[in-house]
């Protein structure tokens, strides 16, 4: 009677001591996830598109899925970007712009950190990997690995490939600066314009 009393002490310890294992692992887990996942309000940026709006769609479809990711945007219509080479129309927010061309969803590009001291306006946005504007070029690097190349082009530009398309955008200063370290600037994916407006 008392060795099977032991032995059931024995278990249920261990079974206890199990428990709290798995509720420890599940803890770090959850820690890590969350460390690692952008938080709900954190728009994702694809190479191809923004939340549902997808470079392709109709100017209809992809402004009211741009509306449900971004919210409302500056004026209830795309406005005239005509003659802008490879864009016609464009929907604006403050930290955002998407771009049209024949009624159709072709590029977007982020607020910028070139704008200047006291205007700065860049939305909190992440690439599906995790860039964020204002990340050094050794984090973008080390994020996109053979896929990144920088380019001493209009001041210092940057581009990644993806499986969902290229981004690019500018860098802040100078690839080859050490001080400032050059950091994202913005981030662009499709058509933006004459390529005099884009990296």
């Amino acid at each position: 009677m008392t060795r099977h009393r032991q032995t059931l002490i024995v278990l249920t310890a261990a079974a206890a001591l199990t428990i709290v294992l798995d509720l420890a692992s599940a803890r770090e887990a959850s820690a890590h996830t969350k460390t690692n996942a952008p938080s709900a309000h954190v728009i994702v940026l694809r190479g191809n598109g923004i939340g549902r709006a997808v470079f392709g769609q109709t100017e209809t479809a992809a402004a009211a899925n741009l509306r449900a990711a971004l919210g409302s945007p500056s004026s209830p219509r795309p406005v005239s970007m005509a003659g802008n080479c490879t864009i016609d129309a464009a929907l604006e927010w403050s930290t955002m712009s998407a771009y049209f061309f024949h009624g159709h969803f072709v590029g977007y590009a982020t607020g910028s950190m070139l704008e200047g001291p006291g205007e700065v306006k860049v939305p909190d946005v992440t690439t599906a990997a995790g860039l964020r504007i204002g990340d050094t070029l050794a984090a973008a690097a080390r994020l996109y690995r053979g896929s990144w190349r920088t380019s001493y082009a209009q001041g210092g530009s940057w581009f990644a490939k993806t499986s969902t398309g290229t981004f690019s955008g500018y860098l802040t200063s100078e690839v080859n600066s050490t001080k400032p370290v050059p950091r994202i600037a913005d981030i662009t994916a499709g058509s933006v314009g004459c390529p005099a407006a884009s990296p």
